[in-house]
């Protein structure tokens, strides 16, 4: 650590020697020495430059003191403290010589034998001195080195980091108010043997009065005044002190100190206190202390008792460390364990679980459960109703109070509870009566025997399914964190199985639903079967493009076709060659949208045989009313074509036979009014057929038979029995014709 310290090459040693130093002879005097060292502080004044720093130091050195030679032998010294001793006794400097008051002997060091740094540091605090002249062999003056040449070249930054301000400080600082005289200060510094003199004024509150530095005076500065003639009685210190104060906390490393020092070219510092007060001053010489040979034996044994304090307190505290890591390795162990086996007990419980895909076996299983967990009074589900009513449908517990089916319609509850339906919400209730819950929700737990209570919604899908509630029926229960999380975790696998029994249900029910309607449409297929096959008429079937995909065996008697010769378009070659094109443009027509096919049409069979048909058929719609094929019938109309045909025939005959007829005929409906007269009847009466239709043929009648007539047609139709009687017509030119009716 503090090999830059003592291992100084003799090149680096040398740099401390600060050369030509102000050399005078003894009878010089005290004045003129005064001006010349007056004169060397001025051009190190002007003449700084930033790096310079060395050649400042030596000029600073070279301005605190002055050499006596004498034939070139070194007679005496003069130093800035000297001069402020004879000031403070007031002597006259013009005419006093150095020889009367120069230091004599002067302590030396041969230029030879400085080759440690330390040697040279001892003699300076040995003799309270600090200027050393450095002789060659022959003892002629080479220089000097100062505590500031010395601090110069020895940089034990190390060092310095590690040693504090509070330390080395001198804590009895010499101080003087601002309006003290600069003769009363020279005298203080006499009288205490010191270099400066803190300027300071009272601070603080008068039971706690504090000293607040605000200036310095020293020993240069006196120097300096003296050569400047200023009359030292009259002159107060406010008027020439130096400031600002530079200052440094206790708390501060040395080597901060020895930074501002170099950079402001000052060698004395404030120590000052929390609210700015003087509590010591850390000059250049306490830097050196710190490169003392005792007091770094004294720092060596305290930083040795230090490390042993450190290592015992390393034992203890490793010691202590151990047995609180024993402890936590202990307690975490057991945590895990018991971490472990609930997880195991929720793996094994959520197996179960999800091994039955009966809902109320999975209910059941859950709340035996998770009650032997918790060792709590009572575990019970809840199920939500379409009417917001939760019902009980699972339970267990050892009360006598059993809730099983019990219903609740807690309007209470909602208000309670705004975040049920929200996945990972769990209520807990250690006590229901300090818990914040409103009145008529606690009523009715009391109802339900409930003193403490775990909460936790069981949610299918995104809906809300029902509850899963622990509780204790007498007392109250602080909850621990483990088991809520327990029966959060349980009720994560309970939603999950819930849904698998719910879908299960939901498949079985739609099963159930599903084989109902197969061997329903099973059942009317057969149905359809066996009246297709038994039904008088043809049926067929077709796809949505109208190729024929069917057709029963009645449908092959009436067309003459067989099955082969049926399918696709095949049907349309059976058609009578005569009806074959319109009755494949009226299909077409029905494929494109129309909405029914109703024709009469003949098929043609291979060995020249005509069957009439009556043909109808009927679009074929799928569920959401997509046409998907048709369906229709042929019905043999063969026998109603040739009665038909009989009846045109007869009635032919009989049109014929009325109108050659030599009598007159005539028809009437039911209430006797006239529908048909032949021409003779209309040559007999005078009358046309026009004139005769209704009951305008009762205007032919002769006037005195009118009502004759009209009553015996009423009584024959009555009486139901043949008209017969003799009246007469009386036509428009008055002509009378009888008539036998």
């Amino acid at each position: 650590m503090f090999s830059r310290t003592t291992a100084l090459t003799l090149i680096e040693l040398r740099t401390a020697i600060v050369r030509e130093p102000l050399v005078v002879s003894p009878d010089t005097t005290v004045m003129d020495a005064i001006a010349q060292m007056s004169g060397v502080r001025s051009l190190c004044n002007t003449a700084r430059t930033a790096d310079s720093q060395q050649d400042d130091l030596h000029l600073e050195a070279r301005s605190s003191c002055v050499l006596v030679v004498e034939n070139e032998q070194l007679v005496g010294l003069l130093t800035e403290r000297d001069v402020v001793r004879l000031i403070a006794r007031q002597r006259c400097l013009e005419n006093l010589v150095l020889r009367e008051v120069m230091t004599h002997p002067v302590v030396t060091l041969r230029e030879s034998a400085f080759t440690d740094l330390f040697f040279a540091i001892n003699l300076l605090q040995q003799h309270h001195i600090r200027h050393l002249p450095i002789l060659d062999e022959f003892d002629r003056l080479v220089g000097l080195v100062t505590h500031e040449s010395l601090r110069q070249i020895s940089r034990p930054l190390d060092l310095l980091r590690l040693r504090l301000v509070a330390e080395v400080m001198t804590r009895e600082v010499i101080c003087a108010a601002p309006d003290s005289s600069l003769l009363a200060i020279v005298q203080l510094m006499a009288e205490h043997r010191v270099s400066s003199v803190m300027i300071v004024h009272p601070g603080g509150i008068s039971t706690e009065p504090l000293q607040m530095p605000v200036g310095i005076v020293t020993e240069r500065d006196i120097v300096q005044f003296q050569a400047l003639g200023l009359k030292l009685e009259t002159c107060r210190a406010e008027a020439v002190m130096s400031t600002p104060i530079f200052q440094v906390k206790p708390e501060e490393s040395l080597l901060t100190v020895q930074q501002i020092m170099e950079q402001r070219s000052i060698r004395r510092l404030a120590v000052t206190g929390e609210q700015g007060e003087l509590v010591g001053i850390v000059t250049q010489i306490s830097l050196l202390q710190a490169l003392n040979p005792l007091e770094l034996y004294k720092l060596a044994q305290k930083w040795e008792e230090k490390v042993v304090c450190l290592e015992a307190e390393k034992v203890a505290l490793l010691a202590n460390r151990n047995l609180e890591l024993e402890q936590q390795v202990e307690t975490r162990t057991a945590a895990l364990n018991t971490k472990v086996q609930r997880e195991k007990l929720v793996a094994d419980l959520a197996t179960q679980i999800r091994s039955s895909l009966s809902l109320q076996t999975i209910l059941d299983t859950t709340v035996q459960q998770v009650r032997q967990v918790l060792g709590c009074d009572r575990v019970n589900i809840w199920r939500f109703e379409a009417d917001r009513e939760i019902i009980v449908v699972a339970e267990s517990t050892d009360s006598s109070l059993s809730l099983l089916g019990e219903r609740v319609n807690d309007t209470c509850f909602k208000q309670d509870n705004p975040e049920i339906d929200r996945q990972g919400y769990v209520r807990v209730v250690p006590d229901i009566s300090t818990a914040n819950i409103s009145e008529c929700h606690r009523q009715m737990l009391i109802r339900l025997q409930t003193k403490a209570k775990i909460l936790v919604p069981l949610l299918c899908g995104d809906e809300l399914w029902g509850l899963l509630n622990a509780s204790e029926s007498q007392h109250a229960r602080d909850w621990q964190p483990e088991e809520i999380e327990l029966i959060q975790a349980l009720s994560v696998h309970l939603a999950i199985a819930l849904g698998q029994a719910t879908i299960h249900q939901k498949l079985q029910k739609e099963l159930i639903k599903r084989q109902r309607i197969e061997a329903t449409l099973i059942e009317s297929e057969e149905r359809y079967a066996a009246l297709t096959a038994a039904a008088p008429v043809g049926i067929f079937r077709t796809d949505a493009e109208g190729l024929c995909t069917y057709a029963n065996d009645r449908y092959f008697q009436i067309s003459g076709l067989t099955p082969g010769a049926t399918i696709g378009h095949a049907w349309q070659q059976g058609l009578h060659p005569d009806d074959r094109d319109w009755v494949i443009a009226q299909w077409e027509q029905f494929m494109q949208g129309n909405d029914s096919f109703e024709l009469e049409y003949r098929f043609q069979r291979p060995d020249g045989e005509v069957t009439w048909v009556y043909g109808q058929c009927v679009p074929e719609l799928d569920a959401n009313g997509n046409r998907i094929g048709s369906i229709g019938t042929i019905t043999d109309i063969s026998d109603r074509k040739r009665t038909e045909a009989f009846l045109q025939e007869s009635e032919e005959r009989y049109a014929t036979l009325v109108e050659v007829a030599p009598v007159g005929i005539f028809r009437t409906d039911p209430v006797g009014n006239c529908i048909y007269v032949n021409d003779r009847w209309c040559q007999i009466s005078g009358l046309t057929p026009k004139a005769a239709i209704g009951e305008e043929w009762r205007r032919g009648l002769h006037p005195e038979d009118r009502d004759s007539i009209a009553l015996e047609w009423q009584q024959s139709a009555q009486q139901n029995r043949p008209f017969q009687l003799e009246y007469r017509f009386q036509r428009p030119d008055g002509a009378v014709a009888w008539v036998y009716g």
